[in-house]
């Protein structure tokens, strides 16, 4: 055979399994439909029965993907039916429709649109950059009034770290102390009163803490380590012992947490490994 020959094998083999990959880990309805009619021996969709068929299809189908991306990236469209009149000009030996110059020419006006898409992106992507900090210095700020406005308030205390509490109901169990198992019930609020997570959203079962040192925020290690079982109290957190500069769509960069905390349950020494922090 000579090599020619051998790599177009491999190139197609190469495309083939490319397609295939592209389902592996990924199954959806779709994918799940298709595998039960290749078990169950099922006809294939019309125009797909050969095997001809079928690998234009795939061939067909992974530069569709490469055009699909190159469109979301890059900004720029694909014509269908030039496309495909150049495909079928190629594969039936017609000369190109384009001469060399015309080609040149539509390259070096593609590169242009690319340039200046990317500029584009770019500067959009800057100006929300821009956004996103003069927010976060706006509720960084907001947070600092907050909080000197509430720790003037009949019942609140603060701690060394800046942490913020008001006793709701004193527990009368066991103190929560570092290498605890803690259940808890809790409702996480912004300083607007947007409440952004809680025990009630996730089935309303207690959640479990571990006191491990970086198991949860450090606002709730050092809160919880106030608390009894059966205590009920109010942690007012600042954004340096919650989630400081991160943002998510739900907790804003540099907000304090307001979360409302009760000990269902210590297990004295029981923590083992390390929970999640509280969703954001």
């Amino acid at each position: 055979m000579k090599p020619i020959q051998l790599s177009l094998i491999a190139l197609a083999t190469a495309v083939a399994l490319s397609a295939c990959n592209q389902n592996v880990g990924t199954p959806t309805a779709a994918s799940g439909a298709t595998a039960a009619q290749a078990a169950s021996g099922a006809a294939l969709p019309k125009g797909l029965e050969s095997n001809v068929q079928q690998m234009s299809y795939i061939f067909g189908e992974n530069m569709g993907r490469e055009l699909a991306l190159m469109k979301k990236e890059g900004g720029v469209d694909v014509d269908i039916k030039a496309f495909t009149r150049a495909v079928e000009d190629q594969l039936t030996d017609k000369p190109s429709a384009l001469s060399p110059e015309q080609k040149q020419k539509a390259v070096e006006e593609f590169q242009k649109i690319l340039e200046a898409n990317a500029k584009k992106k770019s500067e959009e992507m800057k100006a929300q950059m821009e956004a996103n900090q003069a927010k976060a210095a706006e509720t960084l700020k907001a947070g600092e009034k907050f909080l000197a406005e509430n720790k003037t308030k009949d019942g609140i205390k603060t701690t060394a770290s800046g942490l913020q509490y008001k006793v709701n109901k004193e527990g009368t169990g066991e103190t929560a102390t570092m290498g605890d198992g803690v259940l808890v019930e809790y409702t996480g609020k912004l300083i607007d009163g947007t409440e952004f997570d809680s025990t009630a959203q996730h089935g309303g079962q207690p959640f479990a803490v571990p006191l491990t040192g970086n198991s949860v925020i450090k606002g709730w290690t050092e809160g919880l380590q106030l608390m009894k079982e059966g205590g009920e109290y109010t942690l007012y957190i600042p954004t340096h012992l919650a989630y400081g500069p991160q943002n998510s769509p739900k907790i804003p960069a540099n907000s304090v947490l307001i979360f409302d905390m009760k000990i269902v349950k210590i297990e004295k020494g029981a923590a083992k490994g390390n929970a999640p922090a509280p969703k954001k």
